[in-house]
């Protein structure tokens, strides 16, 4: 079919610009000295304007057209189908967004992340409150650009997770704020038993390369390293790269490195074919990405069988002189605190919930910029009985709005609701996972992922996928009913 080779062709060309785009936003973050930030942000968003130019072009456009106009489309698979319609849609929003604009917009959200960054390390929210105002203003004509009409925040959510409204996950959250405010009074520790210690760079690494080999991450078609928030960034389905912390709380570290695992693993287990379209996993469903980082960070990384193989092997590493117990046992703690990637599996529900309310309030007009630090202060207060007196660790510790992805953060929740479903399916799939982590064979569960759900590339939304595998649409009940479980028994 010479039409859809033609579109392979072109998409493949798209693919280059955005690898070469990736790597430059990685050394950005990651290798790049200080003095040639500036220089690096603007050839980022150079490179960033010429994927946009590609992908609004006429050519990009007749290429899509004569592939789905052709008397062949009904014979290629139903993935490729759902992907060619998708490069579709997404070429007539991208048409609708000035080009001027967009090439503002991704240099000033670069710019910002570095003012963002300074801003955490000094604890200095008036150094950032100017830019986070631009790109508030400019999210909020990026998306009306996009959807002239209908609720702002709706359109938002829904580049994030398709099909998802406001009303829907009002009514998710609040009953889990129902059911977890009260759970986490009665659970949460009065102490915060710590255990920390100082580790090299190098020895992070080292640990880090043995917990992704072991959950079933391909370490030939990934790398590490170093930035002050821990995250993956897919170049391509053959290089997915992992950023972790530098931090001297070992229960931290591995959580960071499973749940960052988990989005690596998804992203290098897709079909080949359909990644070539758009270059990996389609987008609006981070929801179900989120769910599997953290179904591998939280319902297996936290279970204490997932370590009984291994934990001899970690302890060496990293030079422990905790048992496998207590290591597990701060490992599970529940604590009122500040952080959110640092909070357990079920504070770190309202830390999200948090931010929800305040993205939706702000881009609904019920909130206004200037308000933000004294009302997320106030929801901590409300949520978690916690006084914020840092910035850094308040309003300033997310490195999400600074890039402009306003949107994102209900994923995370979503994801772990997913999660309570999830791992209903693999037991009556798979049997008892206790069991399964126990016996070292996690990678089961890992290829169990990959056939499911990961190798049809986001093809299926996340409902779909649920509905698929167990017959049930959404419910935070399972996700409850786990913590219950866990923390009650």
């Amino acid at each position: 079919m010479k039409e859809i080779e033609k579109l392979y062709d072109y998409q493949n060309k798209i693919n280059e610009k955005k690898y070469i785009t990736s790597i430059l936003g990685w050394d950005l973050n990651v290798n790049a000295p200080r003095e040639t930030k500036k220089y690096l942000i603007d050839v980022e968003a150079n490179s960033s304007l010429d994927v946009f130019e590609m992908q609004t072009s006429s050519e990009y456009e007749k290429l899509i057209d004569d592939v789905i106009n052709s008397s062949d489309f009904e014979s290629l698979s139903r993935e490729e189908k759902v992907c060619i319609r998708e490069l579709k849609r997404k070429y007539e929003l991208n048409k609708k967004i000035p080009k001027d604009f967009y090439h503002e917009y991704t240099k000033l959200c670069s710019t910002a992340n570095s003012v963002w960054e300074d801003a955490k390390k000094n604890n200095d929210v008036d150094m950032f409150m100017p830019y986070l105002e631009k790109i508030v203003d400019m999210t909020k004509k990026y998306y009306r650009y996009l959807y002239p009409d209908g609720n702002l925040y709706d359109a938002m959510l829904n580049e994030y997770e398709r099909g998802m409204k406001v009303e829907e996950i009002d009514a998710l959250f609040e009953s889990l704020k129902e059911k977890l405010i009260p759970l986490i009074d009665k659970i949460s520790n009065k102490e915060n038993k710590q255990y920390k210690k100082e580790f090299s760079e190098s020895t992070l690494k080292e640990c880090g390369e043995y917990l992704l080999n072991y959950i079933g991450f391909d370490l030939e078609r990934g790398a590490l390293g170093v930035y002050p928030h821990g995250y993956t960034d897919k170049l391509s389905v053959d290089d997915v790269r992992i950023a972790f912390s530098k931090i001297d709380d070992p229960t931290q570290f591995v959580s960071t490195i499973i749940h960052e695992g988990g989005h690596g693993i998804l992203e290098q287990n897709m079909d080949k074919r359909i990644v070539t379209f758009d270059n990996g996993f389609l987008d609006n469903l981070y929801g179900l990405h989120e769910s599997q980082s953290r179904f591998f960070e939280n319902i297996l990384g936290r279970n204490i069988n997932f370590w009984i193989p291994i934990y001899d092997d970690v302890k060496k590493i990293l030079d422990l002189d905790i048992d496998l117990e207590e290591f597990v046992s701060i490992l599970n703690q529940v604590n009122k605190g500040f952080v959110r990637t640092d909070a357990d599996e079920v504070t770190y529900c309202l830390h999200v919930i948090l931010r929800y309310e305040i993205e939706r309030d702000l881009f609904n007009g019920k909130l206004k910029v200037s308000e933000l630090p004294e009302v997320w202060n106030k929801k901590m207060k409300e949520y978690l009985g916690v006084e914020v007196v840092d910035d850094s660790k308040g309003i300033l510790q997310d490195v999400h709005w600074s890039q402009g992805s306003f949107g994102y953060f209900p994923s995370y929740l979503l994801g772990s609701i997913y999660d309570g479903m999830f791992l209903n399916i693999i037991e009556d799939n798979l049997g008892s996972v206790d069991e399964i982590l126990r016996n070292g064979k996690i990678k089961d569960i890992t290829n169990f992922l990959i056939e499911n759900i990961y190798k049809d590339a986001g093809t299926y939304t996340s409902s779909e996928v649920i509905e698929k595998l167990s017959g049930k649409k959404i419910d935070s009940k399972y996700l409850i009913d786990y913590f219950y479980k866990k923390y009650l028994k």
